[in-house]
């Protein structure tokens, strides 16, 4: 009997393990701010990485460029005055963001309002010009870091 017991005290445990190991990422498991801290890279590097904001000790060492994703597909991208260098330009830039979780891509795009009226008030005319919807700005691909938690890695930066 207490075999029997012990077999499926076994049984259930492993059920659970492996049912928790099927939970999925969702759209709102990238919503907050992602920080890509340049000082841990140099120009020539290839892999630049995205991680969960995190503090800075010293302002002086904040040279950073911060992707917040937000709710309702948009996202705002924070470029300080020191990664200037690195960018050439400072401030921030709203953007709008999908997911791919299929191929595991976030791209994060801008669209010009006046491209989107335009299109409503003449889609002949645009059919014609051709042009996009949108124009992409980064592209980041969905990658497990040692510690175990999700980086975001740029692999196309426009």
């Amino acid at each position: 009997m207490k075999r029997t017991g012990y077999i499926t005290m076994i049984c259930l445990t492993f059920i659970c393990i492996v049912n928790g190991q099927n939970s999925s990422t969702t759209k709102s498991d990238f919503y907050g701010n992602w920080t890509l801290d340049l000082n841990d890279y140099k120009l020539e590097d290839d892999d630049y990485i995205f991680r969960k904001h995190k503090e800075f000790k010293n302002s002086k060492e904040e040279i950073n460029i911060t992707i917040t994703l937000l709710d309702s597909d948009e996202c705002r991208i924070n470029y300080d005055s020191a990664s200037s260098g690195y960018c050439g330009f400072s401030g921030s830039r709203d953007y709008s963001w999908t997911i791919n979780k299929d191929l595991g891509i976030i791209n994060i795009y801008h669209s010009k309002k006046w491209l989107k009226a335009f299109k409503e008030e003449n889609p002949e005319e645009y059919k014609n010009l051709d042009l996009p919807n949108k124009y992409d700005e980064m592209e980041l691909s969905l990658i497990a870091l040692e510690n175990g938690s999700i980086g975001l890695k740029i692999i196309n930066w426009e």
